[in-house]
């Protein structure tokens, strides 16, 4: 075998290797999301997710189709199948799909992932493939379940009767909660109804609360200023997502901007 014989050898073996590893290195990376505050939880309604991938090592000047579906973590079963098309200038890409993500109407929290796969427009042969684990937050979405608070009891702080003195004191509440996801911030508050249902503007609240189970229970404190001698009171206590509320400085609650009852 001749020394050009040998060189046109090296060369050709040398382009195979080269177009194998270009194959191999194609990637899918990103995050999903709750499109309305950037994070994995929804509310029970639902809404709309975000799949905001990176597509790295793609041939410029090639067409492809990613397929992007919606799919139960647990049961499999496919909520929504997305097409998009990809004319790469350059080795990466940067995509966005959006995805609808049903309501809960059961009693138990579910987790939804995705499964991507490209390929080259008009090929059937997949090019790269990715599917979302849900026990990767980056890679997963969880919609909650229809989740509960109640009142178990509210005494007086003191001698733990149901009735405060006329110079004020402390009520406290305790609550009984349901389906919250285990050290998620969530955002407690109250306030003391009249029988009419009217507001006392006395509240209560723990701006941060993060639950280590599921279920649990937990005490509001209500401070009660002087001269209601003779009012009866209720509370009204409810838990938020952190993210999606404030508490002002008198104590009231006020939803973020762009944020929806859930």
């Amino acid at each position: 075998m001749n020394k050009v014989t040998k060189a046109l050898l090296a060369a050709a073996a040398f382009s195979a290797a080269i177009s194998t590893a270009a194959a191999a290195e194609v990637t899918i990376s990103g995050t999903l999301t709750d499109v309305e505050d950037g994070n994995r939880f929804f509310t029970r309604s639902g809404g709309e997710a975000h799949d905001s991938l990176r597509i790295s090592g793609l041939e410029p000047g090639v067409s492809y189709v990613l397929v992007t579906t919606l799919h139960s973590a647990a049961s499999g079963e496919e909520i929504e199948v997305v097409e998009t098309e990809i004319a790469a200038d350059g080795p990466e890409a940067d995509v966005v799909v959006t995805l609808p993500v049903p309501r809960n109407e059961g009693d138990l929290n579910i987790d939804y992932v995705t499964h991507n796969l490209l390929r080259r427009e008009g090929e059937d042969a997949i090019v790269a493939e990715m599917t979302g684990d849900a026990a990767d937050p980056e890679r997963s979405i969880q919609v909650h379940s229809i989740q509960r608070i109640h009142v178990l009891s509210t005494t007086d702080a003191v001698d733990r009767d149901n009735r405060i003195q006329g110079q004020g004191g402390q009520i406290e509440v305790t609550l009984r909660y349901e389906n919250m996801v285990e050290g998620y911030d969530y955002t407690v508050w109250g306030q003391l109804l009249t029988p009419s249902g009217q507001s006392r503007g006395i509240f209560a609240s723990i701006p941060s609360f993060a639950p280590e189970t599921k279920a649990g229970e937990l005490t509001l404190t209500f401070d009660v200023p002087p001269g209601l001698d003779g009012l009866s009171v209720t509370p009204s206590v409810g838990i938020f997502h952190q993210n999606r509320v404030e508490i002002r400085e008198d104590g009231n609650i006020e939803w973020l901007e762009g944020s929806r009852l859930p």
